[in-house]
């Protein structure tokens, strides 16, 4: 048995799980910012419909604002809060497994050679069955 390309296929192995959690990290952000965004639009809009309404009851309206700024801003603050907690448990995942493939490099490339076998055998299963469906719509 060669052992020659086993640091190899660590590494590229390696790079591999660190570039998922990259993208996974950066997906958490992007979801944290539209989620953002759209909290901060909501707000927006939610305080110019107020406006429009403050000539005749301005005392209510200053309250229902206030309350509705305090709303918002928790809002905002538990969807932040929430994609802190996401990055974080994200990046444990992705040094949990960087630190797998370096203490257990043969383990891990068996495991990638097992996965990437068991996904070929289901693309072949779905391609064959949709080569059949075919067959049987031309008659």
């Amino acid at each position: 048995m060669k052992f020659g390309n086993t640091q190899s296929a660590v590494d590229t192995l390696q790079d591999e799980i660190s570039k998922r959690g990259n993208q996974l990290v950066h997906g958490v952000e992007d979801g944290i910012d539209s989620a953002h965004d759209a909290a901060q639009s909501a707000l927006s809009s939610a305080s110019n419909k107020l406006e429009n309404f403050q000539n005749g009851v301005k005392p209510a309206i200053e309250r229902l604002a206030s309350r509705g700024a305090e709303i918002a801003q928790t809002g905002l603050d538990a969807t932040r809060e929430a994609g802190t907690r996401a990055k974080a448990t994200a990046s444990r995942y992705v040094n949990a497994c960087e630190n797998y493939v370096t203490e257990q490099p043969m383990k891990s490339v068996a495991i990638a050679a097992a996965a990437g076998a068991a996904l070929a055998a289901l693309l072949i299963v779905a391609r064959n069955r949709s080569s059949n469906r075919n067959q049987f719509k031309g008659r």
